[in-house]
């Protein structure tokens, strides 16, 4: 029985993935994909027109998956650092930790290239509005914050992007984190549990270069 498409694209993006993480984007050809899926180059063709839209892929399905895991904190009813220390263990850590082990990890982590560039720039978005949701809902009178939630989510995100470059290394990466979160919590009124919305209010900044 044939593969169904979703399936058949399922085993060329994690064919394609091991390879990615091995070689990198720029050594990699459409041959080495298909060989690593145990299928011809015609055949992979007819799934994917080229590399970019493999890696494009690739991409697209890590991200969403770091999301749905994300979303799972949220849901979780912990208190609130804790919440927040695991958003970032699984959206910044775990991929310093990654691209420490395989530097060519660092291109699918990253908005290194063009065509992916709109992928990196919603999850950055959609992980600005979750962290802003969690903050409405530890914070008493949520529209009462100064800064308001989303506008503390955004500095949240950008200190993570900005300690990949300057944290000594992964211990170091990790007490920064914990900083950003430390500092957050201090800054905010006494907190109140209650299962935060699922509202998603727009949370797109600029367009420059940055990755999960």
């Amino acid at each position: 029985m044939p593969d169904l498409p979703d399936e058949r694209r399922r085993k060329i993006r994690e064919a394609a993935l091991a390879v990615f993480l091995r070689y990198g984007y720029r050594k990699v050809t459409m041959d080495d994909i298909a060989q690593a899926v145990g299928s011809s180059r015609p055949a992979l063709y007819l799934v994917f027109p080229n590399k970019e839209a493999v890696f494009r892929e690739v991409v697209r399905a890590g991200l969403e998956d770091l999301l749905v895991e994300l979303e799972r904190v949220v849901g979780s009813g912990r208190p609130l650092p804790e919440q927040l220390g695991q958003v970032f263990r699984i959206s910044s850590l775990r991929s310093y930790e990654q691209v420490s082990r395989s530097p060519a990890a660092g291109e699918l982590m990253s908005a290194s290239f063009d065509f992916v560039q709109d992928l990196f720039d919603d999850y950055q978005a959609r992980l600005t509005d979750l962290l802003a949701r969690l903050l409405r809902a530890a914070a008493p009178d949520p529209e009462a914050l100064k800064p308001s939630a989303l506008a503390r989510a955004r500095v949240m995100v950008a200190a993570a992007q900005s300690f990949k470059a300057s944290a000594k290394d992964l211990r170091d990466f990790e007490r920064l984190l914990d900083d950003v979160v430390q500092v957050t919590v201090a800054g905010l009124p006494p907190t109140r549990r209650r299962p935060p919305s699922r509202r998603r209010g727009s949370a797109r900044t600029g367009r420059g270069k940055r990755g999960p």
